[in-house]
């Protein structure tokens, strides 16, 4: 039998830290930083939950593609947010979705999405239920008979493969593993490698924006789509498959993070590449984050667009026990379909050296480099991060990421006011100290994107509130100092009034006419992007 997603975690059960692993985070926040957890660590027991009973029904021409199990419908009721996880551990299922429909091909869509607007029922796509902003959690508001929540993973198949313009048509519901599977047959492979990998679909890197593998040049999705089919209540909109165009606005730019509120993204062309046959990746340790800073703008500005390029400080270090704290970590990788990649690796570092950075481990001695030393234990630590939450919000423990993006000029002011609101904010919520750390996640030659993360202790009978109140104040922060709200999360519903800040009001009018006439009746994914629910009658 195969194993089953967890309710309350990442990934499937059974997996996750060992006890080991859990522990020793436990000890390094209690210890280095007095981040003390006081819940009871226990899982609310799936029997245990409370559901109400489903106020919709679906005509028997959609039952068998639809399921009201109660093990469904506690599954769709979250995604992977911290709001979401301490809602979990609260046993907060009142807004569980009604229905949970998989459907098989366009034609269910289409007839799920008529069936949902004559019945006034919201409904939600869900693709892997990865968001980490609110994004498939369905919090619908007022004016809804209930939830139909649509599942996109049986539409999941790599349908056709063009080798000679390198580039597939896939199914939106494929996921990470799943469309990788499908394309190495063939040589290729569309090497998007968001953190949600095994656990997010094509679909859902679409419609959020996703960011991937790539730390420059090919940091986003966006770059990677040759067009996109999407299904809405007023019809089907299919872009022209093309290398590039410059006629007019771009269809694909109106969908790309649409975030399932203008319609359901059904398959996509994608570009491919071959797959990496020469690699080389090193590790420089810098004394603090300016410099490595530097560095990661000199390697950035010399057009050498290496796969990898991310410092992470001393804080986020010693918290997944990959340093001591007391130096910054920049690694940076080459990969290459076609060519040795040592000449490249060989002018970021003198990058490095530069700025002040030494090597961590030699990557001319050592093929394996980003198996050893620092590199090695940060690269363990990042693939494990996601089971870190459903051990720590029992237990009484905000950790929370937040990321964005600003130029070069404004950087070094941004990083220091961020940091600091994001420390005032957890004394002011909590009354205690927390520990804030930045890494970067990807650079570009005018600005790099910054990610924060912060961990602190918290009251569970108001871990909720607290986190609001901390989001609210780091969000301001992110705001009023000139970056964006997020760089590849996404808006969902967590990001949206900061958004509305961000973007310009006439586009924000825009966009709200353009649902208003893709879903008349405001039955897509209500509350994200836009606040409230839109008709077409707002023309």
């Amino acid at each position: 039998m195969a194993p089953r997603l967890k309710y309350w975690g990442w990934g499937y059960e059974g997996h996750g830290l060992a006890a080991e692993e859990r522990d020793t985070l436990l000890r390094t926040l209690a210890e280095e930083f007095g981040i003390c957890g006081s819940g009871d660590a226990r899982v609310p027991p799936l029997d245990g939950i409370s559901l109400q009973a489903p106020r919709l029904n679906p005509p028997g021409s959609l039952k068998s593609i639809c399921t009201q199990e109660p093990y469904e419908r506690i599954l769709h009721s979250f995604g992977q947010s911290q709001p979401d996880s301490i809602r979990i551990f609260a046993s907060d299922f009142a807004h569980a979705p009604d229905v949970i429909a998989y459907p098989r091909d366009e034609a269910d869509i289409g007839s799920l999405l008529e069936w949902a607007g004559a019945a006034g029922a919201s409904l939600v796509p869900y693709g892997g239920g990865s968001s980490v902003v609110g994004g498939v959690t369905p919090d619908i508001g007022h004016g809804f008979s209930g939830t139909v929540t649509l599942d996109m993973s049986r539409m999941n198949r790599v349908l056709e493969v063009d080798p000679v313009s390198r580039a597939a048509l896939i199914q939106g519901g494929a996921r990470g593993p799943e469309l990788e599977g499908g394309l190495k047959p063939h040589g290729m492979t569309l090497r998007h490698f968001p953190q949600s990998f095994q656990h997010s679909t094509l679909g859902g890197w679409i419609a959020t924006r996703s960011g991937g593998h790539f730390a420059t040049l090919y940091t986003h999705i966006d770059d990677l789509v040759e067009n996109i089919s999407l299904i809405t209540p007023a019809g089907k909109m299919e872009s022209r498959r093309l290398p590039g165009s410059g006629a007019g606005p771009s269809p694909d730019r109106l969908v790309m993070g649409s975030e399932g509120t203008l319609g359901i993204i059904t398959e996509a062309w994608v570009r491919l590449q071959g797959r990496v046959a020469f690699k080389a990746t090193a590790g420089f340790r810098f004394p603090g984050f300016l410099g490595a800073a530097g560095a990661v703008r000199a390697i950035a500005q010399a057009g050498l667009f290496p796969a990898n390029v991310r410092i992470v400080d001393g804080v986020e270090l010693a918290v997944n026990g990959a340093g001591d704290g007391s130096f910054t970590l920049l690694v940076v990788s080459f990969e290459s379909a076609d060519h040795p990649v040592v000449a490249w690796m060989d002018r970021a570092e003198e990058c490095a050296r530069d700025h002040g950075g030494v090597p961590d481990v030699d990557w001319r001695a050592h093929p394996d480099a980003h198996l050893k030393g620092a590199v090695g234990a940060w690269r363990d630590a990042f693939i494990k991060m996601p089971y870190a939450r459903e051990n720590l919000t029992p237990r009484g423990i905000i950790s929370d990421t937040f990321e964005s993006a600003i130029t070069w000029d404004r950087f070094e002011s941004f990083y220091h006011a961020v940091k600091g609101a994001t420390r005032q904010a957890i004394r002011e919520a909590t009354g205690k100290e927390g520990a804030v750390s930045v890494r970067f996640s990807h650079a570009y030659p005018d600005g790099p994107a910054p990610y924060f993360a912060f961990h602190c202790g918290a009251d569970p009978r108001s871990m909720l509130e607290q986190w609001r109140d901390i989001k609210r104040a780091v969000s301001d922060a992110v705001i009023d100092n000139g970056g964006t709200i997020t760089h590849h999360h996404a808006i969902g519903r967590d990001h949206q009034p900061w958004y509305e800040k961000q973007r310009p009001p006439l586009f924000g009018d825009v966009l709200a006419r353009a649902k208003g006439h893709l879903d008349p009746k405001g039955i897509l994914n209500p509350g994200v992007l836009l606040a409230g629910r839109h008709h077409a009658s707002t023309d």
